[in-house]
């Protein structure tokens, strides 16, 4: 499907110097396959992260793996293009580098002030080296390991933010460089304080090592401001980390050509060196799947952020649905942003999916609101909007979620309409995604009149917010025990959120 199309020939020059797949899934056959898939889009650097290898111990201790890394690379090594391996740090120190708690309402802590964890950390590197000694650089990331050096409640030391981050990288950077591997260091950070620390650290390490930074911040949000740090670490060269195998899609169609061009048209306008994408998400590989369309797409843009849009959703369909059934599937498909976005979020802000717990909206609106990230008024008036709650609030969300469903319905019903012109199997994968993208957006709407009702009644305790949440648990009672019934309907997280919402309503009756 991925094989090379004529928007790829004839390319003598590159806008950017790296150009890219991430690969997660370990399954060495379809490693290796993706390898060549790559090459033939004109990607000239692997890198291999998730569930093939996330860890230096996985490196170090696993027999089995270290041998297909080596196979990994060796067969990137032969098509011309680099190969990278994600892992992250610290994990598994030395135990005389940890201070034990005193007590049960304390937790151990990291001694980064003891020489012996940068000489062990160093060495460790050095070992990695010797056990695949044919990749060429490590991708590191800070964030997700077991002792995040970031986080002030899990340290002990004398150095600040800045110089703790600057410290792991110089370790690690000191384990690989004398070999001639690469460091790149990840910036997925979760907050803007980390954010800045993470760009003075920049400034207390070698020049030589590159910066891997998502297009926006904190996780991958499609409705998100772009990343702060874009542009912004010279003389640091600089890397785009995209999402094309649409983590935010999951059971719903999720094509989106012009938002990878906006994306590669921004790191080419910051000076970005380039751009490497998750082309996969270590279990599902969206192999024949519409979300494919995200990965030609990008392939394509990397070459050219400037190639028509409209030329790479016609290319893309007639290679994917034939000349008869193209049409149709790019006329839905084309549809699939804007639904999926206003399933997935309230108002372009992320509150969780499915029905999430109310635990995990709260945090995200309170702790990592989109606001925090731009300085644009826009998003502080969402925001605040979101946060106090009222009337008018939840009938924008549950309107954006009617929404959704409408857009899903009529995509139905197109398909429906031009049944003939796909084959059976691609008329019921496309079906079959936009009837659960209906359920979702039916979900999402109950949710959101409920979780908004509640913040309502939080913020005012008013007699018309309490019986507006009452009716809105009621209604998703009612749809969760019809759904027992109904095929097609799936209550996704709703159940363990009613109980949530019922629990939180009895605690304030007392």
């Amino acid at each position: 499907m991925m094989c090379r199309s004529s928007l790829l020939m004839n390319k003598c020059e590159h806008v950017f110097e790296v150009r890219g797949w991430d690969i997660e899934r370990f399954d060495p056959d379809y490693v290796l396959d993706m390898i060549h898939r790559a090459h033939q889009a004109g990607m000239n650097t692997i890198s291999l992260s998730h569930e093939i290898v996330m860890n230096a111990e996985e490196i170090l201790w696993d027999w089995h793996r270290y041998k297909h890394l080596r196979r990994f690379c060796e067969a990137a090594h032969e098509l011309g293009m680099a190969a990278y391996l994600w892992n992250h740090q610290i994990n598994n120190p030395p135990e005389s580098c940890i201070v034990k708690a005193n007590s049960e309402n304390e937790r151990d802590k990291l001694n980064l002030d003891d020489p012996a964890l940068w000489e062990w950390l160093k060495h460790r590197y050095e070992s990695v080296v010797e056990r695949v000694p044919n990749f060429d650089g490590i991708i590191l990331s800070l964030t997700e390991s077991q002792w995040q050096v970031h986080r002030d409640n899990v340290v002990v030391t004398r150095m600040s933010q800045p110089e703790r981050m600057a410290k792991v990288i110089n370790a690690v950077y000191a384990g690989l460089a004398p070999a001639g591997k690469r460091l790149i260091v990840r910036d997925f950070l979760r907050s803007p304080r980390e954010m800045e620390s993470f760009r003075r650290a920049l400034d207390l390490v070698p020049d030589d090592v590159w910066v891997f930074t998502k297009c926006v911040p904190n996780d991958w949000q499609y409705c998100y401001p772009p990343h702060p740090l874009l542009g912004k670490v010279a003389p640091h060269k600089q890397i785009m980390e995209l999402d094309v195998a649409t983590e935010m899609g999951g059971s719903m169609p999720f094509v989106a050509p012009e938002y990878y061009q906006q994306q590669l048209r921004l790191a080419r306008d910051c000076g970005l060196s380039g751009a490497i994408a998750r082309c996969d998400d270590g279990f599902r590989s969206n192999r024949g799947l519409p979300d494919e369309a995200n990965v030609y797409a990008y392939s394509v843009l990397l070459h050219d952020p400037d190639t028509d849009c409209n030329r790479i959703w016609s290319d893309w369909c007639r290679m994917r649905y034939g000349e008869k059934g193209a049409a149709v599937a790019e006329k839905i498909l084309r549809r699939s942003f804007d639904m999926v976005t206003k399933i997935r979020y309230v108002l372009g802000f992320w509150t969780g999916s499915s029905a999430p717990p109310i635990s995990y909206t709260d945090s995200h609106l309170i702790n990592h609101s989109t606001a925090i990230w731009s300085d644009d008024p826009k998003y502080a008036e969402i925001d605040r909007f979101l946060k106090e709650s009222g009337p008018d609030t939840i009938r924008a969300a549950v309107e954006e979620k009617l929404e959704a469903r409408r857009i899903a319905e009529q995509c139905i019903k197109e398909l429906d309409s031009e049944k003939d012109t796909l084959r059976p199997d691609d008329y019921m994968i496309l079906r079959g995604y936009y009837v659960r993208s209906v359920n979702q957006a039916i979900v999402g709407a109950l949710w959101a009149r409920a979780y908004f009702s509640l913040r309502w009644y939080r913020n005012t305790g008013s007699a018309e917010a309490l019986e507006e949440t009452k009716s809105a648990l009621k209604e998703c009672r009612t749809f969760v025990e019809e759904a027992r019934n109904v095929p097609e309907a799936d209550p996704l997280k709703l159940p363990a959120f009613i109980e949530q919402l019922e629990e939180e309503l009895a605690k304030r009756a007392c």
